[in-house]
């Protein structure tokens, strides 16, 4: 089985304020259709449909989407974090729309400054309670917090999304990145080796980040590695085929098992509590 656990469909936000802070404009539809164009093209069982920026809190769109066809995909919504009603929200989403994850955006400077302070906490405590996992797209300045969190709340699954960003000048052995591979020590986190182009300085195969996907990979371990493509921003960078067979293509010690974890067991376990 093969998931794509890291995507973003949407309808046109013609209002949205800063269409440069993404690959694909907001100005255009991603509908679910074309999505289900490429994973039928590919080969792909399922997907996660994680919330874009441009409808805020509204995760109206993907929540439909997924509960029309809960085998074949998954949502993770978003809330305001900085509400005081935001495990409410989260609550909503969960239980009346059939979210299966929720998504934490410190990279963003309105999100920023509550990410991992103690009003939050009501949220981690409530997608405990939910049991549903926490996806936090993120800097490296980020990860002392994520630390924390993660010593405040080790029930809950938490995955970070394309490798924090890292800051691929300063080498494996920077003190940022070392950061990162110290998380490993917490059971309940994993990586998402995504979005290469959002950090590397070459073109594909970005061979600048191979030391980096090894170092997680050794750290980490496959089973908590999760493959995903972020379509449609991966159109315009990657290439969707050459996205999915990176992988096997370009880290040879990947081993069978290897390459089912990361491709579709790992994410299958955390947004499909009883496979079907």
């Amino acid at each position: 089985m093969i998931i794509d656990a890291h995507l973003h469909i949407w309808r046109a936000t013609p209002h949205y304020p800063n269409p440069d802070a993404t690959i694909v404009s907001p100005f255009s539809d991603v509908p679910i259709e074309l999505l289900a164009d490429y994973m039928a093209e590919y080969g792909v069982d399922r997907a996660v449909l994680v919330q874009p920026l441009f409808p805020g809190v509204d995760n109206s769109y993907i929540a439909d989407c997924a509960a029309a066809d809960p085998h074949k995909y998954a949502a993770v919504c978003v809330v305001d974090s900085s509400q005081p009603d935001a495990a409410d929200q989260l609550e909503y989403w969960v239980t009346e729309r059939g979210c299966k994850g929720l998504r934490l955006r410190p990279n963003m400077s309105d999100e920023e400054h509550i990410f991992g302070t103690p009003p939050t906490y009501p949220l981690w405590q409530q997608a405990a309670k939910l049991g549903i996992a926490i996806n936090i797209v993120a800097r490296p300045q980020h990860i002392p917090k994520i630390r924390h969190l993660l010593e405040q709340f080790p029930t809950v699954p938490t995955i970070i999304d394309h490798m924090a960003h890292p800051q691929v000048s300063d080498g494996v052995q920077s003190p940022d990145f070392q950061a990162l591979l110290h998380l490993a020590q917490f059971k309940n986190i994993s990586i998402k080796p995504t979005g290469y182009y959002y950090f590397s300085a070459q073109r594909y195969p970005y061979t600048d980040c191979w030391d980096f996907f090894r170092a997680i990979y050794d750290h980490f371990g496959a089973e908590r590695l999760i493959w995903g493509s972020d379509f449609p921003h991966v159109l315009l960078k990657t290439g969707y085929r050459r996205s999915l067979l990176m992988q096997e293509r370009v880290f040879p010690f990947l081993t069978p098992t290897d390459l089912r974890l990361m491709m579709g067991e790992n994410a299958l376990r955390l947004y499909w509590k009883t496979p079907n």
